[in-house]
C-alpha cells in the first residue's frame, strides 16, 4: 500500500494521458527516520517520521528551506498543547534553543538564523525533545537520518561546500541554485448552463470501463468548461469505484455538436491521472474536486485512513487538456500529515 501505491498514483499509465517531458516531478528520499524532497523550483522540505505504531508523545518536525541564497528557512514542531508561553528544544539532553509561543499552542516555530542553528545541532544528535517553560514534555523525535536528509537538500539547492550549507559546510561564500518555475498563461473560461442531461451521463457510464466498478448508489457530476472552438465543453466525473476512504472518478470531457448531441472522450492530462490501476483505459483521479474559480481539478489519494501517506495533484484546464500545477507526496505511512511538495508552477488566468 505504501511505496507501490504512491508510485502508482503518480505514474502516467494511459494512452489518454499525454506525457510532457517538461513535467517531471521530483523524487522523495527516505533516510532512516526522515524523509526529504525538493520541488522543481528547488524549495526543499525535510520531515521527521514517527516510529511504527505512532506511539503517544511523538513529535512532528517539518523543516522548509526556500530556494536561493537568501531563501527563508523555518522549522515547525508540533506536539501536545503547552500551558506555558515558552518552550525549549533539547538534543541528547542539552538545551540548544529557547523560544516563545502562545499558551495552549501545539505548534512551535523557529525561523531564520535560529532555524539554521537548530538544524546544524539536529544533524549531530540522536534525539530531540521539546519541553515547555514548566518542564512538561511536549514531544520527542528521532534525529537518525536527519543529517542525510539535510545533506540531500544542501546538494539539491547547490549549497554544498559553502557557508550557507546545513551539513556540507565549506569555506565558499553562500551559494544556491535558481530554477525558474513553469508559467502557464491561460484564458479564463466563462462557464455556461449548457450541460449534458441524465440520459447522456447514463449512456456514458454504461459504455465506460467504470461500469464494472460501480456498486450501490452512484453519483456522477458534470461541470461547464465554457465554449471551445467547436461549441460548449464539459468536464464529467464518472463514479469509478470507492473504498473506505478513497473515491475514484473516471475523468471525461464532452463536446456538444451542432445538433445538440454530447460526445465524450477520456480527458487528456500532461501527467499522471493513473488512479489505482496501471491497466486503466481512462484517466482516474482519487477524491477528485473541481474548482470552477481557478479552473482546476485536484486529486487526493490517501494511503490509509488517517492521511499520513499518499499523493495529491492539482491540474488546470487549458482549453484542451489538464496540466499539472502542483503535486505533493508522502511515501512513508509513519505519522506525518505534511506531504512533501515535488512540483509547482505559476498559473496566470487572463480575462
Amino acid at each position: 500500500m505504501r511505496r507501490g501505491y504512491i508510485a502508482l498514483a503518480l505514474m502516467c499509465a494511459t494512452a489518454n494521458a499525454v506525457a510532457a517531458p517538461s513535467v517531471t516531478p521530483s523524487k522523495v528520499m527516505t533516510y532512516k527516520d526522515w524523509a526529504v524532497g525538493c520541488d522543481n523550483g528547488l524549495s526543499c522540505q525535510a520531515v521527521a517520521l514517527m516510529p511504527e505504531g505512532l506511539p503517544e508523545g511523538s513529535l512532528t518536525i517539518v523543516a522548509v528551506r526556500a530556494e536561493g541564497v537568501n531563501g527563508a528557512f523555518k522549522i515547525d514542531m508540533s506536539g501536545v498543547p503547552t500551558k506555558s508561553d515558552r518552550f525549549r528544544v533539547l538534543i541528547d539532553g542539552k538545551v540548544v534553543h529557547t523560544g516563545t509561543t502562545r499558551v495552549s499552542s501545539e505548534t512551535f516555530k523557529v525561523t531564520g538564523a535560529d532555524a539554521m542553528k537548530l538544524a546544524r545541532a539536529m544533524v549531530k544528535g540522536k534525539k530531540l525533545r521539546l519541553i515547555d517553560g514548566a518542564g512538561s514534555v511536549l514531544g520527542n523525535a528521532s534525529l537518525f537520518g536527519s543529517a542525510a536528509a539535510f545533506r540531500f537538500a544542501d546538494a539539491t539547492q547547490g549549497r554544498t561546500g559553502s557557508r550557507g550549507a546545513i551539513v556540507a559546510v565549506g569555506p565558499k561564500m553562500a551559494t544556491a541554485k535558481k530554477a525558474a518555475l513553469p508559467v502557464i498563461n491561460l484564458k479564463r473560461i466563462k462557464p455556461s448552463t449548457m450541460l449534458p442531461d441524465a440520459g447522456a451521463l447514463v449512456a456514458l457510464s454504461e459504455s465506460s470501463p467504470c461500469a464494472a466498478e460501480r456498486f450501490g448508489p452512484t453519483e456522477d457530476s458534470a461541470y461547464s468548461l465554457g465554449s471551445g472552438t467547436n461549441g460548449p465543453q464539459v468536464l464529467v466525473l464518472l463514479n469509478c469505484g470507492s473504498g473506505a476512504y478513497n473515491f475514484s472518478s473516471g475523468i471525461y470531457t464532452g463536446q456538444r455538436d451542432a445538433k445538440g448531441k454530447w460526445n465524450f472522450e477520456p480527458a487528456k492530462f500532461d501527467y499522471g491521472a493513473a488512479g489505482f490501476s496501471a491497466d486503466s483505459k481512462i484517466p482516474l483521479l482519487v477524491n477528485a474536486d473541481w474548482d470552477a474559480d481557478n479552473q482546476t481539478i485536484s486529486s487526493y489519494s490517501k494511503g490509509r485512513g488517517i492521511g499520513d501517506c499518499g499523493a495529491s495533484e492539482t491540474f488546470v484546464w487549458d482549453g484542451n487538456m489538464f496540466r499539472l500545477t502542483s503535486a505533493t507526496v508522502m511515501e512513508e505511512c509513519r505519522g506525518s500529515l505534511d506531504w512533501i511538495p515535488i512540483w509547482r508552477s505559476e498559473v496566470r488566468l487572463i480575462d
